[in-house]
């Protein structure tokens, strides 16, 4: 599932709405609300994560989903998963690979 969402992401076409379809809103909205996140300038800090996903340049952010109990985050070939209530991060590689 995650797989196809990073394909998903990092496929769209450049003239997708980054609010509509790459769900832009609700990650600023989540990012606003969470003490797991916070923004330093144009970057989104992931407060749990180790580098080089403790600090994301938005532009690079290409979608997010909300997953319940997690949010993602998606990049190029990667999404960041947190955990909404502990903060704890997963890290997902797009060939199905996990850190």
């Amino acid at each position: 599932m995650i797989n196809n969402l990073i394909k998903k992401y990092n496929s769209m076409p450049s003239s997708a709405d980054a609010c509509k379809d790459r769900q832009m809103n609700q990650l600023m909205n989540f990012a606003l609300e969470s003490e797991h996140l916070d923004f330093d300038g144009d970057k989104l800090i992931v407060v749990n994560a180790e580098a080089p996903f403790h600090s994301i340049e938005i532009e690079r952010i290409t979608g997010a989903e909300d997953f319940g109990t997690y949010f993602g985050i998606f990049l190029p070939a990667a999404a960041v998963l947190i955990d909404k209530a502990s903060g704890s991060v997963k890290i997902a590689l797009g060939e199905g690979d996990e850190a």
